[in-house]
């Protein structure tokens, strides 16, 4: 991790427009290059470094693509196919990640970057306003509390009580600090999650104050999305209890059942916050992520015009669903022309790499990227509290059924599993960067794909293959930096 000066550049505050709409105390005018003493001497250049971490988190590099990438096809054990040219992500899908691939070592240093501008941040709230201190506070404390998540659960081992393998480097004080003889050491993956739950936790009474709901505070960082963030570090980290507290909090916040959408469809490719919104990333016409070479649409997508169509369903995708489920509905159209041609969850792709089954859920550059959808949040607080015994907010039985009467799904069950459950979370979910996830969660595991090294071979929940490497290039500056030993 190489010691530099930060620099603000003109495309963060750009940037930062398109991921939030901003109220009047981030209006600011934009500064092209500047050193850091004058970045961080005064209010308007705080918030203006705000809202660069708030441009990287909106990024390709993290939740507005490989995010979804790595997730759900390392985790992939045949219900999709990649037939895409882009070594990396085939890599992916095989299991077989390189430490010196670019798009991993791009999510590494995009993290770390939006870190250390947190850390400038937190060093410098004695020049914020005193009106908006506490606000700065929480959303910069937000940014950094997800971002640590976001690198633990990639970059190491599963979060499992009682062990303590390899995290990721915390670093808590800007990196103009740190010299070559104090390059940091990856801490524990426990006290990682200690730091994640510190920050969001800290973030979520900051922010108490600023108004909730989908969309609320510009979309920015808000006691509830706060609230959903850590209903997902506790799900990691298997506090059941805390998990339901957290996604019920959410639910009630944002409206309950009533919020959902009537067609699960009508919660992609939208250029407004919806109602189902709980953390969504606003692009427009004029900047977007889902273009890049690591944007989700530009992989998801089989357009006219837009899209590579490298991912696409497979037969035991569609297994997974009774035949009359809202989910894999398919349109059959030779003359569709855009996204909004597509009443259903999928198509048959009429762009790039034609006749496959699309999913529908990434079919605009320039559409809103749904971090956390409130369905998400219901099917989080029926697994917790079905591990956990409770009905905190509702019955698991009657959060799950929710889900599946808003998609047609069959029958209301009238019994509930772990296993049902997860299947759900599957059907509700998939193709939104959850699947690794959940797989750890619920001890499963993936099967080696052809062309992969370990084809037909059956890897576990915690196999290092799973994880990503750290990128090469950090390890050749920063000596005290180890590898995962899968690499």
């Amino acid at each position: 991790m190489k010691t530099q000066k930060i620099v603000i550049y003109l495309s963060f505050i750009f940037l930062a427009g398109v991921f939030f709409s901003c109220d009047n105390f981030l209006d600011l005018e934009p500064q092209q290059s500047v050193s850091d003493d004058a970045i961080y001497a005064d209010h308007a250049g705080v918030t203006n470094a705000l809202h660069g971490a708030y441009s990287l988190v909106a990024s390709s590099n993290l939740y507005a693509g490989t995010s979804v990438f790595h997730s759900d096809l390392v985790a992939n054990s045949g219900e999709l196919n990649w037939t895409g040219t882009f070594i990396q992500y085939r890599q992916w899908n095989w299991k077989a990640m390189d430490a010196n691939d670019g798009f991993i070592s791009a999510k590494w240093s995009v993290s770390y970057k939006a870190i250390d501008l947190c850390n400038n941040i937190l060093n410098s709230l004695d020049v914020v306003d005193e009106g908006h201190r506490a606000r700065v506070e929480g959303e910069a404390r937000f940014i950094r509390g997800i971002l640590y998540f976001e690198l633990v659960r990639f970059f190491a081992l599963p979060y499992v009580s009682g062990q303590n393998n390899p995290g990721v480097p915390l670093i808590l004080t800007p990196t103009a600090g740190i010299t070559d003889d104090d390059y940091p050491e990856r801490a524990g993956v426990g006290a990682v999650y200690q730091q994640v739950l510190s920050d969001l936790n800290q973030a979520k009474d900051l922010l108490s104050g600023v108004p909730t709901g989908a969309g609320a505070n510009g979309g920015r960082a808000t006691s509830t999305t706060t609230a959903a963030f850590l209903s997902r570090v506790h799900m990691a980290m298997e506090d059941w209890q805390a998990a339901a507290e957290h996604a019920n909090l959410v639910i009630d916040n944002l409206g309950g059942y009533g919020a959902l959408h009537g067609n699960i469809r009508d919660a992609f490719n939208n250029d407004e916050y919806t109602s189902e919104d709980v953390f969504m990333i606003n692009q427009n016409a004029t900047s977007h992520a889902g273009a890049a070479n690591s944007g989700i649409t530009t992989f998801f997508a089989s357009l006219p015009g837009l899209g590579r169509g490298d991912v696409y369903a497979t037969g035991p995708y569609f297994d997974m669903f009774d035949p009359q489920d809202d989910r894999i509905q398919i349109t059959v159209d030779p003359d569709i022309g855009s996204i909004e041609d597509v009443p259903t969850m999928f198509y048959i792709g009429v762009g790039t790499d034609s006749g496959n089954e699309m999913t529908a859920k990434w079919g605009k550059y320039d559409a809103n990227v749904p971090v956390i959808r409130l369905a998400e949040m219901i099917l989080t607080r029926a697994e917790a509290n079905f591990r956990n015994g409770s009905a905190i907010g509702a019955d698991p039985l009657d959060d799950v059924n929710e889900i599946r009467a808003r998609s047609n799904a069959g029958d209301a069950w009238t019994s509930l599993t772990l296993d049902m459950i997860h299947e759900e979370r599957f059907r509700e979910l998939a193709l939104e960067g959850h699947r690794i996830h959940d797989l750890r969660r619920f001890r499963g595991s993936v099967v080696g794909p052809a062309g992969s090294p370990w084809v037909g071979e059956t890897l576990q929940w915690d196999d290092g293959r799973l994880v990503l490497p750290i990128p090469q290039r950090e390890i050749d500056v920063n000596p005290n930096l180890t590898q995962n030993d899968a690499y």
